[in-house]
Order: structure tokens, then sequence, then C-alpha cells
């Protein structure tokens, strides 16, 4: 029995080590079939996250040909591109969508019909399909606006949004970078083959992350190189406002010195006649007939029978008249006793004229409405016009606007008929609308009257056009001064001359009869008959 005992110990030891090795070869074929499994997972893992990231380029990429051609800096393909891959209701239409919603809100119009004529937006059709792009994007549409701040605004928001997109790139490179890094750490463990298509997606996507780093960088320059030309056209359009200010208020000193020193010229008017005798209804009989060339319609300024000796001076008064605020102020001004207008010639010798009220009282030239009482005509008071003459009157010619009723016109045409009425010969009038004399001015006209002037500001629409009127009609009175004829206001002319006008013709008044003769030169009705 102890053989037996001792043979079989070998067997059991044999029998033990036996299953202990198969054992431990189990738990080893275990472990290595799980660390397999492992990689797998993480290797189909990185894969779809690959997908992931490669569908965020894509979809960023297509952002960023869209905000390409928003800006107006796309390159040759992103228009055929989007216009291809374009879907209804997509991600395209929907950033086209709100770029145009936010363009319209920022214009302040509220419809995109209301929007400046140079900005286009891109279309949506029916089906909610971004349609054909506009030829130009913000870039050359701002260059083709002038102090367009909703357009800007609008600019500044685009760009805005590209940054946005921009950030969005640089996070999702990150991301894809994180992604690549395990994916490589997965893909150490497969074939050559499998590393070199993940190194080859990563470098085409650093090619494409290059290409709209330096495309984005391109479009920054160029909107700042836009916002740089906007600031410096609104730097330029200062400095001419200030220029043009300037020049207006030389232009204005100086024709307030011309117009001075051509009120002398009336310093040395002589009676042309007197008042005879005083008859009842306003009508006074006069020592002027037809042997003068008295014509009715002629008008005269009637002075006290000793004006000669006493001089202007004992005719100026202190009235009352509006002033460019609205209110009134004291101003010194020289008041006839009174005017008449010749209404019929009785013999050569002997007229009828009658008291001439003012067709305004308000606004009278002499300051207030006279009154044949209490201003008092009286017999033997003297007849005064600055350029008639017994039997000869002095040629004049006329240049400016004459709304000498203010209703907003000019009636360079009936002051030319009332003056050829009264015998006063009119040599040549300013055609505004063609900018040139109708008639000649010569050494024989003693007087270029001027009329009201075009009124310009800075802020006015129609500056550049009034500009060129004032300048045309400085030049044209210059060709006067040359030929030695006087200038002057027909402030003074009609006062002098006891011709009926409006003094207070408001500055909108004027500009309202300047507007038949801003644009279209040339063209439109006809001027005035040549007198």
């Amino acid at each position: 029995m102890a053989k037996t005992k001792e043979a079989s110990t070998p067997l059991i030891c044999a029998v033990v080590f036996f299953v202990l090795t198969t054992i431990a070869f189990g738990v080893m074929w275990y472990l290595s079939y799980s660390e397999m499994d492992t990689h797998v997972n993480n290797k189909k893992n990185a894969e779809k996250d690959l997908a992931t990231m490669r569908a965020s380029k894509d979809e960023a990429e297509r952002l960023a040909r869209v905000y390409r051609i928003l800006a107006g800096v796309s390159r040759d393909d992103d228009v055929q591109v989007i216009t291809t891959e374009a879907k209804p209701n997509d991600k395209i239409a929907a950033e086209v969508k709100y770029f145009n919603e936010t363009l319209v809100k920022k214009a302040g119009s509220g419809d995109a019909a209301k929007l400046p004529k140079e900005i286009e937006l891109w279309p949506i059709d029916a089906n909610g399909k971004a349609g054909t792009p506009p030829p130009e994007g913000l870039i050359g549409q701002v260059g083709k606006i002038d102090k367009k701040e909703t357009l800007y605004e609008a600019t500044e928001k685009a760009l805005a949004n590209y940054q946005k997109l921009a950030q969005s790139m640089v996070d999702d490179t990150k991301q894809l970078q994180a992604a690549a890094a395990a994916l490589k750490a997965a893909s150490d463990k497969f074939p050559a083959d499998v590393k070199k298509q993940v190194a080859d997606v990563v470098a085409a996507f650093d090619k494409r992350t290059a290409d709209y780093q330096r495309d984005m960088a391109a479009a920054n320059k160029a909107l700042t190189d836009a916002k740089d030309a906007r600031d410096q056209s609104d730097r330029d359009l200062r400095r001419a406002n200030v220029n043009l200010s300037q020049l207006q208020q030389d232009n204005q000193r100086l024709a307030q010195e011309v117009n001075k020193g051509d009120r002398g010229a009336f310093s040395f008017d002589e009676p042309q006649g007197k008042v005879l005798r005083k008859l009842p209804d306003g009508v006074y009989e006069i020592n002027l007939g037809s042997a003068a060339n008295v014509r009715p319609g002629l008008t005269f300024t009637v002075q006290p029978r000793d004006f000669q000796e006493k001089g202007r001076e004992s005719r100026m008064r202190s009235v009352r008249v509006p002033d460019p605020k609205g209110g009134f102020k004291s101003v010194d001004k020289f008041i006839p006793r009174g005017a008449v207008e010749v209404y019929e010639v009785l013999g050569p010798n002997l007229s009828l004229a009658r008291f001439q009220r003012s067709a305004d009282p308000q606004n009278s030239p002499y300051g207030a409405e006279l009154d044949p009482v209490r201003d008092g005509i009286v017999v033997g008071d003297l007849l005064y016009n600055s350029v008639w003459r017994k039997g000869v009157a002095d040629r004049v010619a006329l240049v400016g606007i004459f709304d000498i009723n203010g209703d907003g016109t000019d009636d360079i045409e009936t002051v030319v008929r009332d003056l050829t009425k009264m015998g006063i010969p009119v040599d040549a009038y300013f055609d505004m609308k063609k900018r040139v004399w109708v008639g000649q001015v010569t050494e024989r006209t003693r007087y270029v009257v001027e009329g009201y002037y075009p009124i310009n500001s800075a802020t006015d629409p129609n500056r550049d056009e009034k500009t060129k009127l004032l300048n045309t009609m400085s030049a044209a009175i210059n060709e006067t001064k040359q030929k030695g004829v006087s200038t002057v206001n027909f402030r003074d002319f009609f006062g002098r001359m006891g011709y009926k006008f409006r003094l207070d013709v408001g500055d909108d008044r004027i500009n309202q009869a300047t507007v038949p003769y801003l644009g279209n030169v040339g063209v439109g009705d006809p001027a005035p008959p040549a007198p």
C-alpha cells in the first residue's frame, strides 16, 4: 500500500500543474482580447469624433463663404458653391435672412423697399432658399454711400458676426486638434497606412484653416480701408463746410461794403418836379407831363420842399422792422414824406398822380405805411426818382431773384414790364435758368440792380447747385463792373423811385423761388421776353 501511494503523488502533481497552467493561459487570452476590444472601441469613438468635426468644419466653411460674399471679398468659387449647396430653410438661408433683417432694422426703415438704392439684399425665395447673392458685398456698397450711418452699423454687425465665426472656427480647430491627438494615440497601435490617412486629413484641414485665416485677414484689411476712406471723406466734408461758411461770410461782408458804396451813388439826386395842387382822395397834380415823356405807372418819392437844404439826415427815423429770429428790432431808416404814382397825363406839363399805398402795410419799404393825411404831402413838395430824368431815364440791368410780393416766385418778368412801362430802359437781365445775360450791358448802362441771392447752407441738399449758381451770378456782376457800371441793391433802388415791393421776404420764400433754377440748366419754361 505504501508503494501505491508514492506512485500516485507525481500524477497528482502533474494534474494540478496542468490545471493551473490551463487557467493561467485562459486568463491571459481573456485579458488580451479585452485590451483589443478597448482599442477597437477607442478607434470607433475617434472616427465618430472626426466625422463630427468634419461636418462642423464643412458647416463653418459654408458660413465662411456666406460671410465672405456678404462682406464683398468672396473667392472665385464661393458664389458657385453656395448657390449649388443652398437648400430651403437651411443654415445658409437662416444666416442670410438674419443678416437682411438686421440690416433693415438698423436702417430704421422697417421695410426693405425703403432702403437706399445702393443697398442690395441677398434674396430669399418663397421656398425659403437663398437665391443668387448681390454682385457686390458690403465693402462695395459702403463705398457708394456717403454718411449712411445705418449701413455702417450693418457693416459693423457683419464684421462682428464674421469675427464670431472666426472665433468659432478657432474653437472648432482646438476641438479637432484634441480629437486628432486622441486619434493619434489610438492609431499608433494600428498599421502605418491608417496613420498616414489621418495625417493627410489633418494636413488638409490645416491648409483650409490657413486659407481661411488669410482670407479673413484680407477681409479685415478691406473693411479697415473702407472705414479709413469714410473717415477721410467725413474730414474733407467738414473742412469743405467750414470753408463754405467762411466764403459765405466773406461774400456777405463784401456785398455789404459794395452796397454801402453803391448807396452813395444816389446822394446827389436832383428833384424832377413838384406838387402843384392837392385834390381829394389822395390825388395830386404835378408839374410833369408829356413834354417830359411822363407815362402812366411812373412813380416818385415825395420829399419836403426844404429837403435839399436840410439833407437826408432830416428824414432819418428810428423804426421797428422784423429780425431773422421772428421778432423786431429798431433801425434807422430814411423815410420819405410819401410816394405817388402817375395814372393820367393831362398835358405837356401836367399829370395826375395818386398817393401810393404799400401792398402790405406791415412790411412797407419805408418802415411804416404812409398816409396822405398823416404824412402830409403838400403843395410845393419835391418829386424824386433815382433813375428817371425829364425826357430821359437811366438805363439799368437786373440780376438775381425779384420776389416783390413774397409769394415764393421770381417776379423779374413783372419788374421788367413795370420799369419799361415807366419809361426806364432795361438793357439786360440775367437769365437764372440758362445763366446768361439776355440783352447786353454796355457802358451806357447806369446801374445793375441786384435782387435776392439764393440762400445756401452747409446742410442744404442743393448746396452744390446753389454754389454753382452763386458763382455764375458773381461772375456776371464782375463782368458789368469791368465796364464801369455801378451796382445797387434793389431795396435802395426801388425805395428811391417809389416802386412798391415787400420788405420781409423770408429765406424759405427765396429758396422756393430759387428751385426752378436748380438743375436741368437750359431746359424748362422759357425765360421772360427780352426787354
